[in-house]
């Protein structure tokens, strides 16, 4: 299905929570490109994270603390 990029810290966290696969990363300039594994329902994730959606606390939590890893430990 191809490949979802975002340079949003949070909502990566969100769709990282919510069961979508983080294939890799991409520094761009001064910012990193988190690269998901497209899904059909990645469009009605986002929508859900700008509606405030709903997701595990601990899940989100947890996924923030992975990227922020990711980012840091280059």
């Amino acid at each position: 299905m191809g490949t979802y990029r975002t340079s949003d810290l949070y909502l990566s966290a969100y769709l990282k929570a919510k069961g979508l696969r983080l294939i890799d990363k991409r520094r761009d300039g001064n910012k990193f490109v988190f690269i998901f594994d497209d899904r059909q329902d990645r469009k009605d994730l986002i929508q859900e994270f700008f509606n405030d959606g709903m997701v595990n606390i601990t899940a989100f939590k947890s996924a923030i603390q992975d990227l922020k890893t990711m980012v840091f430990n280059v």
